[in-house]
């Protein structure tokens, strides 16, 4: 097993934040630029709707050090592969790499491979930034000595539609999707994970390359190593960013069944990338399923499953109305009167029981392939054992 450094107070040049341990000082020379060269990678997949806004955004970075950016393409079939091919020839920083594996993490790590700066960033293609993300993020690596460093996802609806408003105000509520730090609006310091990753290429180099095993959580696996090895994450809200949730209930299920699908296959490998509040729809959803399983032959069952539902129904409420009551619960300057009260409780339900369903599913799943593994082939001889005369 790979030894494990303690977690040290930063040191050495630059730092100027308490913390782990300086990733300045393992720099293989001695004292960083001022503006490290940069590497931008772009995984994405039939983006073509949002494409020339995500280009501007990318070619408008006041940061001067922007080396490259490796769009990763897993095979679009919407006309984003030929338009990346048609900006080519507009900008010498931009490169498109073919990712066959079609995987978001295979297409991260072909694009590293790839890759000639000294800082790595990938940024997600479902988003808009401003044009500070990048300088923002690399003065934080140099200012924190961090290892690697994110942005805050703020969400912002692509249409003005109450379900996609509701989504929105899901993910900025506590009881939705709002307690990672980098959910947060105005977090700033060190955290368990962070989007849109900026890291030094030597740490990089060091955790290895992004696990493809792991779908929808290899960002959270890849900061738990990052971690491991002694260094820090940080999360800044000086980097302005802009995630772009799904638009329908269907859309946001389909999502976050897939996330809790993740998370299971993440408990397996590296249960240090997950925390308990991924577990909290896991044990909704199974008592749930159990008591209402149990319902029509147990009373006592019934009843505590309408004291559930009564609760949990509550709950609802009660973020709904601190929703309401918050004035940045909407994005955009939307005044919080007229956040749609009506569907935040079904996109936070939907949230809640899509990401617990699909964690049960996946852990069933992980049990059952391993059962499979365990039984006997049909038709095998099972070993004799001699017996002692």
């Amino acid at each position: 097993m790979r030894s494990v450094r303690a977690p040290e107070p930063a040191s050495g040049p630059g730092p100027s934040v308490p913390g782990p341990r300086s990733a300045l000082i393992d720099r293989p020379s001695p004292s960083p630029p001022a503006q490290p060269p940069v590497s931008v990678i772009v995984p994405l997949r039939d983006e073509a709707s949002g494409l020339d806004a995500l280009v501007a955004d990318l070619l408008s970075q006041d940061y001067p050090g922007l080396a490259e950016i490796l769009f990763v393409d897993g095979g679009s079939r919407d006309g984003t592969r030929e338009r990346l091919d048609a900006l080519v020839a507009r900008d010498a920083r931009v490169r498109v790499v073919h990712n066959e594996r079609c995987g978001t993490a295979a297409g991260i790590n072909l694009a590293m491979s790839l890759a000639t700066g000294e800082v790595v960033m990938r940024l997600d293609a479902h988003a808009r930034y401003r044009a500070d993300v990048v300088r923002v993020c690399v003065e934080a690596l140099l200012r924190t000595g961090a290892g690697g460093v994110g942005s805050i996802a703020r969400p912002r609806a692509a249409v003005r539609m109450p379900v996609a408003r509701a989504i929105v105000a899901a993910h900025l509520s506590p009881f939705g999707v709002g307690v990672a730090k980098f959910r947060r609006a105005g977090a700033e310091g060190w955290a368990a994970t962070a989007w849109n990753g900026c890291y030094w290429r030597h740490v990089v180099d060091q955790v290895g390359p992004m696990r493809e095993d792991l779908p929808r959580n290899e960002d959270n696996d890849f900061n738990a190593r990052v971690r491991a090895l002694g260094y820090g994450v940080w999360v800044t809200s000086a980097a302005h960013a802009y995630y772009r949730p799904r638009e329908t209930l269907g859309g946001l299920w389909r999502q976050y069944r897939g996330n809790g699908q993740g998370v299971a296959l993440t408990l397996f490998e590296n249960p240090a990338a997950v925390g308990p509040h991924h577990l909290a729809p896991l044990i909704l959803v199974s008592i749930l399923a159990t008591l209402a399983a149990l319902a029509p032959i147990w009373s006592p069952a019934a009843w505590a499953l309408a004291a559930l539902l009564a609760a949990y129904g509550a709950l609802l409420l009660v973020a709904t109305a601190l929703a309401a009551w918050r004035q940045d619960a909407v994005e955009a300057g939307e005044s919080a009167s007229r956040l749609p009260l009506l569907a935040l409780p079904a996109a936070l339900a939907t949230l809640h029981l899509a990401y617990g369903f699909g964690t049960l599913e996946g852990l069933l799943g992980r049990a059952l392939a391993r059962a499979r593994r365990l039984r006997p082939r049909r038709g095998a001889t099972p070993a004799r054992v001699e017996e002692s005369r």
